[in-house]
């Protein structure tokens, strides 16, 4: 009985198999692609079987051939992104040529073939109009022709910030997940409400999201971004996808790659802005104008692959490659930082009157006694009080079981005289304050006390915080990225393609303070590399049934270094500033924090 039940089983998988296998369908998976399908007709609109059609890729020549069906109808899928031309015949009807068929990514363009009665020597040629409704697909979106790309001014040339034309697209929130965020030049943006993450880019097909939560100061979260020269087109779809999207529950960016034609094109570009133009910053007035510098340069270039007495790809093999680097250096808006005043500077920590002196208000402790803020208390006095609250030092009376302390009082670099019998309640008044907040020298560390030659001087006086508000940070910023395309026709039926993109982005952020101050808070060097390739091989076996191979391969990695991430770093850095016993364990790196 098992072995009949087992039996039969492997019968109907093998039917299953077999008719999966042979029976004649189409799966549609060209994440860069398009199709063109239709009816042959006759002009009753009855469906004409065996009419032979020919499509041609206008830019490159290429020429793709189909039957039209039983049932009249035709299929040409796996397009690149373009505009074709058909040519169609079938005995007893003249020759019927159409021009300006538009092929987009992810679209199903539908162009029926009516047929005129006549002399197949004869022909009607019709130019296409913009279909008003695809209707054989049911994705919502929009396609973002290379028309619109390079027409529309873009400030950072990434050409994702574009998919804001979109309906059911709005900017993300400002200033979040980046500074540039909410503005148009940003590329992060949010469909139909769906969280910013949410969104799916795709580059050729292949994957092209940085996949880490929180993302990155890139300005999108696209890994690879190609110039906007190079970008055929791109489409942003925001509901009803097909199968083959599952990645994301927000927006899809189709982008495809130009690839070359049989004239050979390209461009070269060079964008600047400079310091030299710029206005200054209001709380910069009276000193140089920040550094800025932006320099985006490139170029493309694409057309037939031809090796002089050896091959000429002219209608078979096309090349197509874009560079563009940018290099910039970036003021980063000051941020009112905080550095010792110029009291304790020439003082060398002894003299923290400035506490007093910058600050207003005041306390009082369990004693009663009134201190001004700021007033600095010895730790080496802390007691706490007896249950009768009579204090033993200065016979005050206070809240019993309270911790009390007295103040750095009457001292002097040398020392503090006794406290004892010292029953003042006010140190508020002026006279009071001049006796309060000298240290002596030896109750300060001298590490604490080279600090001081660490941070710079303030820059505004009178005042304890935000003294240094004037330092503009400047960002270094390198990115370097470059594509390149080759397709191949063996003949109408066999294409093959390959592609490479590549992306590297690296960037000193700066830290609040110049120099070894910022200790390990602050700046860092990072770095984003991403490459992608992918390979595909498209064959058409019989007039309905097309067999679509693609291989692809995507990485990206995201690097962040502290400028003292290592022990070895921050000794010499802490050794140069005159630093001489720091710890070195692995569990508490040398470097000063200047929280």
């Amino acid at each position: 009985m098992k072995r009949e039940l087992h039996s039969k089983r492997t019968v109907a998988l093998f039917l299953a198999l077999s008719l999966f296998l042979f029976l004649p369908f189409r799966l549609a998976a060209q994440l860069d692609r398009g199709e063109v399908t239709g009816t042959a007709m006759d002009p009753s609109g009855a469906a004409i079987s065996g009419a032979k059609i020919v499509l041609t890729n206008d830019a490159t020549n290429v020429r793709a051939r189909t039957i039209s069906t039983t049932t009249g109808t035709y299929v040409f899928d796996n397009l690149l992104p373009g505009t074709y031309s058909i040519d169609a015949q079938a005995a007893g009807f003249e020759k019927y040529v159409e021009h300006g068929l538009y092929v987009h990514v992810q679209q199903v363009l539908n162009a029926d073939i009516r047929f005129t009665t006549g002399n197949v020597q004869e022909s009607v040629t019709v130019t296409a109009a913009a279909p008003l409704l695809q209707a054989e697909n049911g994705a919502l979106g929009q396609t973002i022709s290379t028309q619109t790309v390079n027409d529309l001014p873009l400030v950072t040339r990434d050409w994702g910030s574009l998919a804001q034309l979109s309906a059911g697209v709005s900017t993300a929130p400002p200033g979040q997940p980046t500074p540039d965020s909410g503005s148009t030049e940003s590329a992060y943006f949010s469909v139909n409400g769906v969280n910013v993450w949410q969104n799916d880019f795709r580059l050729n097909g292949i994957n092209d999201n940085i996949e880490f939560y929180g993302g990155n100061y890139t300005g999108t979260n696209a890994a690879i971004v190609p110039p906007p020269d190079a970008i055929q087109e791109f489409t942003v779809q925001s509901g009803d996808f097909n199968a083959e999207f599952g990645h994301s529950t927000g927006g899809v960016v189709n982008a495809a790659i130009k690839s070359g034609s049989n004239g050979l094109h390209g461009d070269l570009w060079e964008y600047v802005r400079n310091d030299a133009f710029n206005a200054n910053y209001y709380f910069n007035s009276g000193k140089p104008v920040p550094e800025y510098r932006q320099n985006l340069f490139g170029g493309t270039a694409g057309g037939p692959v031809i090796l002089p007495h050896l091959y000429n790809g002219k209608d078979k093999t096309f090349f197509f490659f874009d560079y563009q680097g940018g290099r910039y250096v970036l003021p980063i808006t000051a941020g009112g930082q905080t550095v010792p005043t110029m009291g304790m500077v020439n003082s060398s920590f002894t003299n923290l009157q400035d506490n007093i002196a910058f600050n207003s208000g005041s306390a009082t402790d369990a004693l009663g006694r009134k201190f001004p803020h700021g007033a600095i208390l010895d730790p080496a006095t802390t007691r706490q009080l007896p249950s009768s609250g009579i204090d033993p030092i200065t016979g005050l009376t206070g809240t019993p079981g309270s911790y009390v302390r007295d103040p750095f009082y009457n001292c002097t670099i040398s020392g503090c005289p006794n406290f004892a019998g010292n029953n003042t309640r006010d140190f508020t008044p002026a006279g009071q304050e001049a006796l309060l907040n000298i240290i002596p020298t030896s109750r300060l560390d001298p590490q604490a006390v080279k600090l001081l030659g660490v941070y710079p001087l303030p820059t505004v006086s009178g005042k304890l915080v935000n003294n240094f508000p004037s330092y503009v940070p400047k960002e270094s910023k390198t990115t370097d990225t470059w594509d390149i395309r080759i397709d191949h026709n063996f003949n109408s039926n066999n294409i093959i393609f390959g592609v490479f993109d590549r992306s590297l982005f690296s960037v000193v952020v700066p830290s609040n303070l110049p120099g070894v101050a910022v200790g390990e808070t602050g700046g860092r060097n990072d770095t984003l590399p991403a490459y992608a390739w992918a390979a595909g091989y498209t064959r058409v076996i019989t007039p309905t049934t097309t067999n679509e191979c693609t291989s692809a391969w995507f990485t990206v990695t995201s690097f962040n270094n502290p400028f003292m991430e290592t022990p070895l770093e921050s000794r010499r850095s802490t050794a140069s500033a005159g630093f001489s016993r720091w710890p070195t364990t692995a569990a508490f790196r040398p470097s000063p924090s200047t929280d």
